[in-house]
């Protein structure tokens, strides 16, 4: 997966030469806490040490080349009975359409898109972003390969709120806290 996710295209090498393919796709992907599923809480029947070693049959360098990395835990029985007052989808369709436009007007289809001297010139950061992502960096809860993406998110979240220029430390901290990433154990910490 490592080549579709970094360029959108494969190349398939045969003795008469190479073809490449458009792939350009969403990754959504999913799994459980834990071999039984219940995650380390009460209910969890999972011997000591089976957590990191489940966790670790993904590769570090798989999980830093996703963009979003979050755990979703159980949600409490209350929550999933109360009809309380939401977003309707009408208007998160419309949210997401202006971020796309907004995009479309920087010459790509999505910010994910966006890399290089487009991603200095489209997501500039302030001197706060700056030092956010300084630290993060120099801390190790960030790789260089990651900081392409945190940016592309935090570029998303500012487009999401008001579509100002430049990055500001909030918008790089709320993508940093939807980013989880392998610690030396194989367990998935917040990045």
């Amino acid at each position: 997966l490592r080549q579709p996710l970094e360029e959108g295209m494969i190349r398939v090498a045969r003795s008469q030469g190479m073809v490449e393919h458009p792939a350009r796709f969403l990754l959504v992907a999913a799994m459980n806490p834990c071999p039984c599923g219940a995650g380390g809480t009460v209910g969890c029947r999972c011997a000591p040490g089976a957590l990191a070693r489940y966790q670790r049959r993904l590769s570090g360098p798989f999980v830093d080349r996703l963009d979003l990395v979050v755990r979703v835990d159980r949600p409490d029985p209350a929550d999933l009975l109360d009809t309380g007052p939401s977003t309707p989808s009408a208007e998160v369709a419309e949210r997401v359409a202006a971020v796309r436009a907004r995009a479309r007007r920087r010459g790509v289809a999505s910010n994910g898109e966006l890399s290089g001297p487009d991603l200095e010139r489209q997501a500039p950061l302030d001197r706060a972003a700056t030092e956010v992502l300084r630290a993060a960096l120099s801390e190790g809860r960030l790789s260089a390969r990651g900081l392409r993406r945190v940016r592309t998110v935090a570029r998303t979240i500012r487009d999401l709120e008001d579509g100002g220029h430049e990055l500001r430390a909030v918008d790089v901290l709320a993508a940093l806290s939807l980013r989880m990433r392998l610690d030396g154990a194989g367990g998935l910490v917040h990045g």
